[in-house]
């Protein structure tokens, strides 16, 4: 002991230069050891607040209460903890800021990704401290960075589109009614591409005359981005209502198939928009052709992609035996889902629009091959996770109006935007309408077409574009206005759905009778949905080809009839098997992809069936198809009836 008495006291005087190194790292442990208890604390303030969320959501569909969503209690809530946040010192830590300046004293031209930073403590050696951009781009002005206090309840926005957008958009397309979206998809696409074009124009219109009046700064290219991410519309209280309302099915394909389309028709449009110089306030001819090119090369890149990864997942389950383990099964199906998104954003593509249509081809094909179990987890995991993103999203615009670093407010601006999101609204969903109806039959009555100009709100969508980027003053006014915006919708257009929808006399006589018939739940769209409309993911089509409701248009006949013949027995276990529906010279093709499984449901088809049916099927592939499926179509008649 008295010998490491002896060198301690040695060692010690060596070790004077290097106390303040010592206090250097006790400084930054001791910083890092705030951040981790006020990060702990802010989430779990969310964690909590999730908690009451689910709690209200339960008490508001128990008593049938339909004055408000609870996502307007939610954006609620979140404004109430903003407000604590705010003014009190929970989230803040005490910080200190200096201002940097280049070590050659240039003038930096661009905002840095990374800044490092040279302390040089007493009596001890330099120390380079590394800063990373973290929280996105925000001006300073007006020096915050006097306050000396740093507000931890704010979010990276890459949070927003890595983790809680991509859930949101699969659960959207994986639950999808097709039967009713495939039957309106022309006027959901018309809707989706011209009317979300025309609604960002108008607004960009709009807002520039109330710019030039006003002398404001925003120049033509920042409002047409404006209008692009505010034409991005999150109906999710009014189809909730909806859903609670049993209302018209035709009404709720157009309102929902609209929603999920145009969030990815926004997202590329003004991706498209902030690519261009922003030197140029006005686009010329040939800006203009490069939009529209750079618009139609993503998005249908996009899609392309998703709908491969979709397929590919689709052709590993169905070639492979991993249904014996649901669990193995459900991973693959979630992590080749997010692939999909990840590998769009890493080859410049829009991740959303591919997720969307990677999850549509899961639930056409690779639902199919899913074992039993492993189909009610994937559908449950994904309303899960995406009810919980989506309350979170909702909860963290109530709280960013008041604890954001990039606020600068314009109440002219923000009334402006109320009026140019309603003429925008009207002036693409009549006239679209209109046009449509001159083909369409049935056509689109009039209280569908003023409930889909009510069913217009704001969402995440539009939020999470608008604060991605917050790096100037007009920016931040954009974003601001978004928040608001979002707010004002869907406490006031959610609060009044119930009462527009009676007020139109909206309901939906089928379903209802459908409900009444067969014991379902009038509040339980997850069994209806079960019984009517993916009958046929249990096994093949149902339809005959030519008498399915969108097969009178000669693309999708064609479609209808190539995805019956060849993609759903090369994709799924469906019959008839591609060994009949391809020609002689593909049959080793046809042979690899045939499984035992197709081979067993086709020889207990055609024991069922009668043998002059199966002889004339065996003439023409076609006819082949029709046989199959009026023999399903028999099936799930006597099923339902």
């Amino acid at each position: 002991l008295l010998f490491l008495l002896l060198y301690f006291h040695y060692v010690s005087g060596f070790g004077g230069r290097h106390d303040s190194a010592e206090h250097i790292e006790q400084a930054a442990e001791k910083r890092a050891h705030s951040i981790h208890l006020v990060d702990t604390l802010i989430l779990l303030i969310f964690v909590a607040l999730l908690v009451l969320i689910v709690l209200t959501a339960w008490f508001f569909k128990h008593h049938r209460l339909w004055f408000i969503h609870e996502t307007g209690l939610t954006l609620c809530y979140g404004l109430l903890i903003g407000v604590l946040l705010r003014y009190t010192n929970v989230g803040v830590i005490e910080s200190q800021t200096i201002d940097v300046m280049q070590k050659n004293r240039s003038v930096m031209r661009d905002p840095p990704d990374y800044l490092r930073l040279e302390v040089e403590p007493v009596k001890a050696q330099k120390v380079q401290f590394h800063y990373e951009l973290i929280e996105g781009f925000f001006g300073d002005k007006e020096k915050q960075s006097e306050q000396h206090l740093e507000q931890k309840a704010v979010f990276s926005p890459e949070i927003f589109f890595n983790l809680l957008l991509p859930p949101i958009i699969f659960n959207a397309g994986y639950s999808l009614k097709k039967r009713h979206f495939f039957r309106n998809i022309g006027s959901i696409l018309t809707f989706a591409f011209a009317g979300t074009t025309i609604s960002a124009v108008i607004i960009a219109i709009v807002m520039h005359s109330f710019c030039w009046l006003f002398s404001s700064s925003f120049t033509f290219k920042e409002l047409l981005f404006f209008g692009a991410l505010m034409s991005s519309t999150d109906p999710v209280s009014v189809l909730a209502v909806f859903q609670e309302m049993e209302v018209e099915s035709d009404l709720y394909a157009l309102v929902f198939g609209e929603s999920v389309l145009n969030d990815a028709v926004a997202i590329v449009l003004a991706s498209s928009v902030d690519n261009f110089d922003s030197n140029k306030s006005f686009f010329d001819l040939e800006a203009l052709f490069a939009a529209v090119a750079d618009f139609l090369s993503v998005f249908f890149g996009s899609l392309l992609l998703g709908s491969i990864i979709g397929c590919a997942t689709a052709l590993i389950t169905k070639m492979t035996e991993i249904k014996e383990f649901p669990l193995l099964e459900s991973a693959l199906f979630i992590l080749l889902s997010y692939l999909s998104f990840l590998l769009a954003e890493f080859v410049e593509l829009t991740g959303i629009v591919a997720v969307l249509f990677c999850a549509i081809c899961q639930a056409h094909y690779t639902y199919n091959n899913l074992s039993d179990e492993a189909r009610t987890r994937t559908k449950q995991f994904f309303e899960e996770v995406s009810f919980l993103m989506e309350s979170f999203i909702f909860c963290y615009i109530g709280v960013s109006v008041s604890v954001s670093h990039n606020q600068q407010w314009s109440i002219s601006f923000l009334l402006c935007t109320l009026l140019s999101l309603f003429l925008s609204r009207a002036a693409h969903i009549y006239p679209v309408s209109a046009i449509l109806n001159i083909r369409r039959k049935p056509k689109i009555p009039q209280r569908y077409q003023h409930m889909m100009l009510f069913a217009g709100l704001r969402g995440a969508m539009a939020f999470a574009l608008a604060y991605r980027n917050t790096s100037t003053d007009n920016r931040q006014i954009m974003a601001t206005t978004t928040s608001i915006v979002v707010i004002v919708t869907v406490l006031f257009n959610g609060g009044l759905t119930s009462w527009f929808t009676e007020y139109l006399g909206i309901r939906d006589i089928f379903d209802g009778n459908y409900r009444f018939r067969h014991g379902v739940d009038a509040h339980d769209d997850s069994q209806l949905q079960q019984s009517m409309d993916d009958v046929h993911l249990q096994g093949m089509d149902t339809r005959v080809s030519g008498q399915n409701p969108w097969d009178k248009a000669f693309l999708p006949r064609k479609w209808y009839n190539f995805d019956a013949s060849f993609m759903k027995p090369f994709l799924t276990n469906a019959n008839p098997t591609l060994l009949e529906t391809m020609p002689s010279f593909m049959t080793p093709f046809a042979k690899i992809f045939t499984t035992k499984q197709q081979l067993t449901m086709y020889t207990r088809t055609t024991n069922n069936g009668s043998v002059s049916n199966q002889s004339t099927s065996n003439d023409n592939p076609f006819l082949r198809v029709r046989y199959y499926n009026s023999v399903d179509r028999i099936a799930m008649n006597n099923s339902l009836s």
